[in-house]
């Protein structure tokens, strides 16, 4: 177990708080705009930087005082860092060789480190001649060779282009399974985050705004923040009218309804998160309103449409792609499954 108990550190105007728990086995993906702070948090537990508070802590060992190369913990660069003057069985054997590993041993873990990522029979080649996938991989071969008790990656994957980044992503919950230790893997890829992590922590100004499982945190987010970083809908303003039950009822664009009482909100702004998918030109309830159709956004696999309400705010829809979409600044009804709604925490600003 990974844990981050209490653990404060500034630089300048930002100051970054964090707890944080990584079970034995469990990858967390760590998510939030450039400049959180999630570099930070993998450099602190490294022992790269240094708490001024709080406490870091691997099977309830204190690490405060263990310098970096004794605490057991391996890190895969974005940039990867390979020792271009080393062939790829040094490079993975080289923390073995540090902790004065026999010979014999280091190759038997080598070997064995290369099958695991899929490179048999690569320990002579020069670390020039291999693509991009092939160079990563060894990066994280080398990372498990030395059997850490924490495992951190900082964007490992954002450097590659998306079909060999996609083809990783898919090897990589295999490769993940050959080591028991915790691993934070830190990344602003929402896709890549919902794919690889066991578990999200959303970060933002140095702290985390919300965790829990990727379906949770996409489909139905606590926060304001993090339903417009991760979830795939839109929010609105609403007035709350009253209770009703298991029920809120609340007013807003698209008229009168009743939602899941679900999370706490606030009650100075609360807002109503609408999911994609909690709208559609079909009719499955008897709620529906017309909106303006803006624009639609073809993206592949579906395609988002972006709709005016008539008060003038804007919110976007989600139909597939072999659906004709209405012409542009053409109205259409919408039909509203109101149990995808869910109210929302404000935050109006990071780390709220």
């Amino acid at each position: 177990m990974l844990e981050l108990k209490g653990v404060k550190k500034s630089f300048d105007s930002f100051t970054l708080e964090i707890d944080l728990k990584v079970a034995d086995g469990e990858t967390l993906a760590l998510v939030g705009p450039s400049g959180c702070g999630k570099t930070t948090v993998l450099n602190l537990i490294a022992g790269l930087a240094e708490a001024q508070v709080g406490k870091i802590l691997i099977d309830g060992d204190d690490l405060g005082a263990v310098a970096p190369w004794k605490r057991r913990i391996a890190m895969v660069f974005q940039d990867i860092a390979l020792f271009p003057h080393l062939d790829v069985g040094k490079n993975i054997a080289y923390g073995l060789f540090i902790q004065g590993v026999p010979k014999a041993e280091r190759r038997r873990v080598t070997a064995e480190a290369l099958k695991t990522v899929r490179l048999s029979g690569y320990e002579r080649r020069h670390v020039d001649t291999l693509s991009g996938g092939e160079r990563q991989r060894v990066a994280i071969a080398r990372a498990l060779a030395s059997k850490p008790r924490a495992l951190l990656l900082d964007e490992p994957f954002s450097a590659l282009d998306a079909p060999l980044r996609r083809e990783l992503w898919q090897e990589f919950p295999d490769i993940r399974a050959r080591s028991n230790a915790p691993c934070v893997f830190v990344t602003h890829d929402r896709e890549e985050a919902a794919t690889l992590g066991d578990r999200i922590a959303l970060m933002d100004a140095g702290r985390i705004i919300e965790s829990g499982a990727a379906r949770e945190l996409f489909l139905a987010p606590k926060t304001e923040f993090g339903a417009r970083f991760l979830g795939a809908g839109s929010i609105i303003p609403c007035i709350i009218e009253g209770n009703s039950g298991e029920h809120v009822m609340l007013h807003c664009s698209l008229g009168r309804l009743a939602v899941s009482r679900g999370f706490v909100y606030d009650e100075e702004r609360p807002l109503l998160f609408i999911p994609y998918d909690a709208l559609s030109l079909t009719c499955h309830s008897d709620l529906s309103f017309s909106a303006l159709v803006r624009k639609s956004v073809f993206e592949g696999e579906r395609q988002i449409v972006e709709l005016q309400l008539p008060d003038g705010l804007c919110i976007s829809a989600q139909t597939s792609p072999r659906t004709e979409v209405p012409a542009q600044d053409t109205y259409q009804r919408w039909f509203i499954n109101t149990a995808l709604l869910r109210l929302v925490r404000s935050t109006l600003h990071a780390g709220v």
